[in-house]
């Protein structure tokens, strides 16, 4: 699209979309085909590579006689997915990432792999002339891909984009599988050299060294789930995923899947760092999302201002997340694989309090300047406020959705006749939460509401796009919105809500 107004179409229709109520397909079932494909990606890759490897060896056999003692013999029995050499030293001393231009003393070398904040998003390059298409897939800090790649869809993960179901959260992380394969058979049993202490990523430089701090993150989490490096494995570029969420040269979200071996049995260790709740997909308090969750109530020491840690089980998977005092989130996702063999958990084993110690640390932080979230507004207060301001005596309002973001939707009806749907909701202003006139209204305007002069933004909707109208008040921290799929709802008690000063708190 070249017309700058539609420039962030798809967002904004997400957005709106809320309102109308449409069939839908749960949540669950499109992470479970999603992960589904990711996993039959992965094996595809590592057989077809195992394959390959074993023809060779087997033909080098043949031609060469016997192999010598100091020769490896031909491969048996393949790894069941793609792994490299198990090394106890910390990632900044990985053998995968040897050769690459990213091993420099204190991280200071010319060769880092850099993201550079300033330029455009769908163009950085690396230090070393390699795209981060290569092996991640940035996204904007609404959901949408950018660059090339396969969205699998947090967090694996919904995918980058929603279809135009109004109850469908927002979904900011997109995880990628790496491009390049190991050339060494694994080994069975690492060594057990202790991790040493990892130093400060840098945090107000121009130019971001992404490998760096996701190198960073993976001894943060040593120290608390492996410090003898038995099973979490160092940062490779070249075997572990990048993902990243950027809009204009920013960095909202930053992450990594990484490695964790427990004999034969390989899982995966996930870590992202965000600069809000908008930015990660966490579906605790969602009326959609079939989550176990409950906060924890583990002693662990949590950084001064940061707040519970919210621990979910789903999908076979256990998450922790915890908000820290500047607003950024840090979501740490455990694969307890079972293993059949041993009838065991051979996945990530570590507690849940070991979890949570490793989210608490004020050391897993966004690098470079980043962008500030506003604080969170209570679901359940956003919610009684909006029934206090909408119905009124005579009329109904029956809750069909509700989400932590916060949004609210559902039925209205007077004297027991149903009306249409109203959905109340904000976004961040600071992640293009705010107002855009999108080709899907038949009209856009600004209405003056009071005798201060404030303005709200009204815009009438096409038949195709729902019909109805929406309101929109852009604040200092939220746009505040409220749709009706029918016309005759009194738009004054929309202008009431919308500006209320509740709605826009600060940080």
């Amino acid at each position: 699209m070249t017309d700058p107004a539609d420039r962030f179409l798809e967002e904004k229709l997400h957005a709106l979309a809320r309102g109308v109520s449409v069939p839908l397909v749960p949540t669950e079932d499109d992470v479970r085909r999603g992960r589904r494909r990711l996993f039959r990606m992965r094996v595809a890759m590592a057989g077809a590579t195992t394959a390959a490897l074993a023809v060779v060896l087997g033909v080098t056999s043949l031609t060469a006689g016997d192999p010598k003692a100091t020769e490896p013999p031909p491969v048996t029995q393949p790894p069941s997915t793609v792994t490299s050499t198990p090394n106890s030293s910390p990632s900044a001393g990985s053998p995968a990432d040897s050769g690459s231009g990213d091993q420099q003393p204190d991280g200071a070398g010319e060769n880092q792999p850099v993201l550079d904040m300033s330029g455009d998003p769908g163009s950085q390059q690396t230090d070393d002339g390699e795209a981060p298409a290569k092996n991640a897939t940035n996204v904007t800090a609404t959901g949408t891909t950018t660059d090339e790649g396969t969205s699998n869809g947090p967090r694996d993960e919904p995918t980058g984009t929603h279809d135009s179901d109004p109850s469908q959260e927002p979904s900011s992380t997109v995880t990628t599988t790496p491009t390049d394969t190991p050339t060494s058979t694994p080994t069975e049993t690492p060594t057990s050299t202790p991790t040493a202490t990892p130093t400060v990523p840098p945090t107000q430089t121009p130019k971001v060294r992404v490998h760096q701090v996701l190198r960073y993150y993976n001894d943060v989490l040593a120290e608390h789930l492996d410090p003898d490096r038995l099973h979490l494995q160092p940062y490779s570029r070249k075997l572990d995923s990048k993902e990243t969420t950027t809009l204009d040269g920013r960095l909202y979200a930053l992450g990594s899947t990484y490695r964790w071996e427990n004999g034969r049995s390989r899982s995966g260790l996930q870590v992202t760092v965000a600069s809000g709740w908008d930015q990660v997909d966490w579906l605790c308090g969602s009326s959609l999302a079939d989550w176990d969750c409950h906060l924890s109530t583990s002693k662990t020491l949590t950084p001064v201002g940061a707040a519970p840690a919210e621990v979910a089980t789903h999908d076979g998977v256990r998450q922790v997340a915890v908000e820290h005092a500047s607003g950024q989130v840090v979501v740490i996702t455990a694969d307890p694989t079972y293993d059949p063999r041993s009838r065991s958990a051979a996945g990530v084993s570590s507690t849940e309090a070991d979890l949570v110690a490793a989210a608490s640390d004020d050391r897993l932080i966004l690098p470079g300047v980043a962008p500030v979230a506003p604080p969170t507004i209570g679901v359940d207060a956003f919610a009684a406020a909006g029934r206090a301001a909408l119905v009124k005596a005579g009329e109904a309002f029956e809750q069909t959705g509700i989400s932590r973001t916060p949004w609210v939707r559902g039925e209205w009806s007077v004297g027991g006749v149903a009306r249409g749907t109203v959905a109340w909701t904000v976004e961040p202003i600071y992640s293009q939460g705010g107002f855009t006139c999108l080709t899907t209204f038949r009209s856009c305007s600004e209405v003056t509401v009071d005798d201060r002069g404030t303005t709200v933004q009204l815009a009438f909707l096409k038949s195709r796009a729902g019909g109805g109208w929406l309101v929109q008040y852009d604040g200092g921290a939220y746009g505040v919105r409220i749709y009706s799929s029918d016309r005759r709802f009194p738009k004054k008690r929309a202008y009431a809500f919308v500006t209320q000063p509740a709605w826009q708190p600060s940080r």
